[in-house]
């Protein structure tokens, strides 16, 4: 890539990215020498990006995907204060405010045993939803040359314990008796999410999806490495190729300690992962780095924070994690103007030497 100069007039604020739950407007824009997209294309080539990502991006998530609802993540131009409900396939979630997100209520399944899904498990009506109409509402929130990203909320393993509750779930990935049927149902929800994935490319023009699918506890990952490549695997793997059939970058957000799974989960051709703090990030980083794209976690500070702190801790990450070819992403809901643009600073004279 092209090397720009830094010039302190880039740190100009000329718009902000909307992230759902802020009361401050949203991230910071800055006045960039190129496009977010175009750095963040850099960054997932191997080339040297001019700024380390930093939740750069517009993220569309509609109302009329019900599950957008029921979990409580809504973002789009006119984002709806309705939080929790049905999801699309009729499961009830309940908003809990002290968490800022939404649960199923455990002890009720609507699924005991996987051989029934067909029975029991209605998908939706895709089709029916307003595509149409929620671009024509959302056009000039989506214009501009920034990264588009829409979310996959409740992925295989998240999905069936959706259905199940979490023992039944976790059972039926390896009873033998019920494996061939989970095949079954995960491979109809590849089909439905690729569905709704390309519904997503027609009318909103994404250049991102995140895929939503938790696999560990805080302490170690829920399965093993060859559950894991049997059962849940080949269907991501489905979705990350349907992803870069259509040039659309593919994310993935997993909660839990799985950095045990790190060379199988790379190996699939995921894009960027951003681990969980619990994760030896440092050692996947060194090992893995120039095979996937490692997102690292941005400090959080309280409100009254001094300047100088966030900003020697913006130099801080962005010399831990400055090797050339082996670059990572970063992002934190609540980061601060300071903490952004000292990121920002640091990354883009950092890269230049390189």
């Amino acid at each position: 890539m092209k090397k720009y100069p830094f010039s302190k007039d880039e740190l100009t604020i000329i718009d902000r990215y909307y992230v759902a739950g802020r009361t401050d407007g949203g991230k910071a824009k800055f006045k960039t020498p190129i496009s977010s997209l175009e750095n963040m294309r850099a960054f997932l080539n191997n080339e040297t990006p001019c700024w380390m990502p930093n939740g750069d991006l517009i993220t569309i998530t509609p109302e009329i995907i019900p599950d957008n609802v029921a979990r409580a993540f809504v973002q789009e131009a006119d984002p709806t204060d309705r939080k929790g409900g049905p999801d699309m396939f009729g499961v009830q979630w309940v908003y809990e405010d002290s968490a800022g997100g939404s649960m199923v209520i455990p002890g009720n399944p609507i699924l005991d045993d996987a051989n029934d899904w067909k029975e029991v498990i209605h998908f939706p009506d895709v089709d029916s939803w307003d595509w149409a109409g929620s671009a024509k509402r959302n056009k000039d929130y989506l214009a501009g040359d920034d990264p588009i990203w829409t979310v996959q909320f409740s992925g295989m393993f998240e999905r069936l314990i959706s259905f199940m509750d979490f023992e039944n779930a976790a059972v039926a990935l390896i009873d033998e008796e019920q494996m061939d049927a989970v095949k079954e149902l995960f491979s109809a929800l590849t089909d439905l999410y690729i569905q709704i994935l390309d519904k997503c490319i027609q009318y909103f023009h994404i250049s991102g999806y995140l895929f939503h699918d938790d696999w560990g506890s805080q302490r170690s990952p829920f399965f093993s490495k060859q559950t894991w490549l049997e059962m849940i695997a080949p269907y991501v793997k489905r979705l990350v190729d349907h992803c870069h059939e259509n040039g659309v970058i593919f994310e993935l957000h997993s909660c839990g300690r799985t950095d045990s799974m790190i060379d199988v989960i790379s190996s699939i051709g995921i894009d960027m992962w951003r681990p969980q703090p619990m994760n030896d990030i440092a050692k996947m980083y060194a090992e893995y780095g120039d095979k996937i794209k490692l997102g690292v976690r941005a400090p959080m500070f309280p409100p009254d924070t001094p300047d100088d702190v966030q900003i020697q801790a913006a130099k801080d990450l962005v010399a831990k994690y400055n090797t050339p070819g082996k670059y990572v992403f970063t992002s934190n809901f609540a980061e601060s103007d300071v903490f952004r643009a000292a990121l920002y600073e640091a990354s883009r004279k950092a890269y230049l030497e390189h």
